[in-house]
Order: structure tokens, then sequence, then C-alpha cells
């Protein structure tokens, strides 16, 4: 388990003259060993510029906490250059569908787990100089995923296929981060499906609370096609 760490003065860009030192050194260990639900908490609740001290500008991170003791559920959070809010993207369930929602600020999301905090967080950064438009890019795609209202199945067709397409279509690849349980469902991209190609069925969710993704960018004509290698 992910020792906490954090003080505040790591995360205080006015803090003590060797600030600096500091969080070169924060950033290492985050990126390295991952971040206790409790410090992540703290980092979150500093605000836009304690993000960009920790994980840089312009860079994309994943985010994975455990659920049920066997799976991992994952996030892509965006961090953009000084004077943006970071974002994340995140997918859930709902009814029995899979839904995702964002992007949003951070500190917004229902789903951050900065609301919902869960054990261990695992952060990575998976891709760094990654401005605004290939952002713009990866948020085009989730709110297609979202508006098709694939079918959601814990096992093969979750968070973690979101995330999984998300990073293979901003050409990161997927990147499983140390320790945790398995990334269940990250080899079901999910082009096919959203072409109308054959779905796993759904099972181990019911009910689910409704939120709206929103359509600020227009869903793209045609999605490029991945073989469907789970469900």
């Amino acid at each position: 388990m992910t020792t906490c760490l954090l003080t505040f003065e790591d995360i205080w860009p006015d803090g003590l003259p060797e600030s600096d030192a500091l969080i070169a050194q924060l950033r290492t260990r985050v990126h390295r060993d991952g971040i206790c639900a409790e410090d992540f908490r703290l980092l979150a609740g500093r605000g836009d510029e304690a993000f960009q001290l920790v994980f840089g500008e312009n860079v994309l991170v994943k985010i994975e906490f455990d659920v049920a003791r066997i799976g991992e559920h994952s996030h892509l959070v965006h961090v953009a250059e000084a004077g943006r809010k970071p974002e994340v993207i995140t997918a859930y369930p709902e009814a029995g569908e899979l839904r995702v929602l964002g992007p949003m600020p951070w500190g917004e999301s229902p789903h951050s787990p900065m609301r919902q905090p869960r054990g261990t967080q695992r952060v990575g950064v998976i891709a760094r100089d990654f401005g605004q438009e290939r952002w713009r890019k990866v948020t085009v795609l989730a709110r297609a995923i979202d508006e098709a209202r694939l079918n959601y199945n814990f096992l093969f067709q979750n968070s973690n296929s979101v995330v999984a397409t998300l990073a293979n279509a901003a050409e990161t690849g997927f990147v499983d981060l140390p320790g945790g349980g398995l990334n269940l469902g990250h080899g079901n991209l999910l082009y096919d499906e959203l072409m109308g190609g054959r779905q796993v069925s759904r099972f181990l969710v019911q009910g689910g609370t409704s939120y709206s993704a929103g359509s600020e960018s227009p869903v793209p004509d045609a999605l490029p096609q991945s073989a469907n290698t789970e469900g």
C-alpha cells in the first residue's frame, strides 16, 4: 500500500526556498510509487497550480484505483498549461450501459477519486507534450462512446476499455501502472462496437446514477477500425 507522505510544503508553490527541489522529488515519487487517497485529496484541494507543479504542463495522466479486490478502475486526466483547469474523463455503469463523463474540471466530476477516495491511488504520466488539440480529439471520441450507449460489462467492457480506446486513439498505447489488480477489459478496444459490431452481454451491474456528458464538440462520422480482442 502506498504510504501517505505529502506535506504542506510539498505542494505549496510559494513555500520554502528549496521548494523546487521538493516538488521535483515529489513528482518523481508520485510517478514511481503512486499516491494514497488522502494525499490525492490534499493535492487536488490545493488547486490547479498544485497539479501543474506535481505533474507538469501539457501531460496526459492515468489514475487507477482498486475495485472489487481483483479489478481496477481507470481515469484519464489532462493537465494543461498554466491558466487552464485540469480535466478528467471517466467511465461508469448506468442501468447496464457504458457511460462516459467528461471532459470536465477535475474537482467537479462526481466520479472523481477526490470525491470518492478509495484506498491507494496509482498515478502515472502516460504522455508528455500532450497539448489541447490532442486532448480535444480524445474528448470527441469519449463523447461518441457515451452517446453509443454500449453494454457495460465488469469483465470485458468497462472504464479500462474506454481508457484503452482513448489512449490508442491518442497514439499513447495502454499503460498498466505498477501495483493493484487486473485491468479487466483493457484488451477490448471499442471501435468495432461503435461501428455496430457485436458486443459483450450486460451483467454484474444494476441501477446507477445518471449524468450528462454534454456535447460541445461534434461526434465524428467515421471512427478508425480495430479488432475486438475480448468478448
